[in-house]
């Protein structure tokens, strides 16, 4: 049975396009700024390489995927179908000023990560950088959603272990992060975490109470009232008191439960999305 077209299949059904593509990727193009000739591996349907192609960079893509790559072409974008690893190493050394890669590498075992890795540094001209855009671990919605959702994820990489990559094939000043454009909200339509940072940022509405015993305006109800407060507060007051002191007490308790809970909340509702960037040493870095 065929699958060579099984990676659009799954793109159509989920209703990704190619203006998809570029709205979400849309928060890198800064961290390309000022490269000239970029390289997309992965390219999928070409978003970002025409997204780089509107921003006037000289931009192509590389993907297995033949229905992908005719999608691509049929919108004039410069892809090239190929193997990504086997592409890489037919490239002449230093020929290229930055590569993008998003959601390739949770594709590949460990070793053909390495060996990407290592081609981008050969491929790559003095300078040069190399952004992988990959699930984010560290957040919730990629465990329990879109992480499990692909047939083809091998493995999950945490932003450290590719900065290990990077620095082990040569590359300096590796730098994180998160893309906010895929928070949850954004991403996950169908999954209640989505409303997960509204949750547990709702507020319970302060309760005003009214007064137990209201003043009359009768002059006469006026004193009979005030001998009523007397008697309350010498007999009532001491109860209502302890007990005042007690919901104090239950309310701390309950601010302090939801401080833990937002703190909980903000360390695993997080971007899908997390990036690594490292960039080939120059001669003034100590590089050849």
């Amino acid at each position: 049975m065929n699958h060579d077209s099984l990676d659009y299949a799954f793109l159509k059904y989920l209703n990704v396009s190619i203006e998809g593509e570029g709205a979400l990727h849309g928060f890198y193009l800064p961290l390309l700024r000022g490269y000239d000739r970029v390289l997309d591996l992965g390219c999928g349907l070409g978003g970002f390489v025409k997204l780089l192609g509107d921003q006037g960079v000289d931009a192509y893509g590389v993907d297995s995927d033949p229905q992908c790559i005719a999608e691509a072409r049929r919108r004039d974008l410069p892809v090239v179908e190929a193997d990504v690893v086997n592409h890489l190493r037919e490239l002449p050394p230093a020929s290229l000023d930055a590569i993008f890669s998003a959601h390739m590498v949770e594709h590949m075992p460990y070793a053909v990560v390495l060996e990407t890795i290592q081609l981008a540094h050969r491929a790559l001209r003095p300078g040069g950088r190399l952004l992988l855009v990959t699930p984010n671990p560290r957040a919730l919605v990629t465990h329990l959603e879109l992480y499990h959702m692909h047939f083809g994820h091998i493995a999950l990489y945490h932003p450290n272990l590719l900065a290990f990559f990077m620095a082990h094939s040569g590359f300096v000043h590796t730098e994180q992060g998160e893309n906010p454009h895929t928070m949850p909200e954004h991403v996950s339509a169908e999954s209640a975490l989505r409303d997960l940072t509204a949750l547990v940022g709702r507020q319970q509405p302060a309760m005003d109470w009214p007064p137990v015993l209201p003043m009359p305006a009768n002059p006469l109800r006026r004193g009979v009232w005030h001998v009523k407060m007397a008697l309350v507060r010498w007999l009532v007051q001491p109860y209502f008191d302890r007990s005042q002191s007690q919901l104090q007490q239950m309310q701390a308790r309950v601010a302090q439960l939801e401080e833990t809970l937002r703190a909980t909340v903000a360390a695993v509702n997080r971007p899908f999305e997390c990036y690594v960037i490292g960039d080939k040493a120059t001669p003034h870095d100590g590089g050849l």
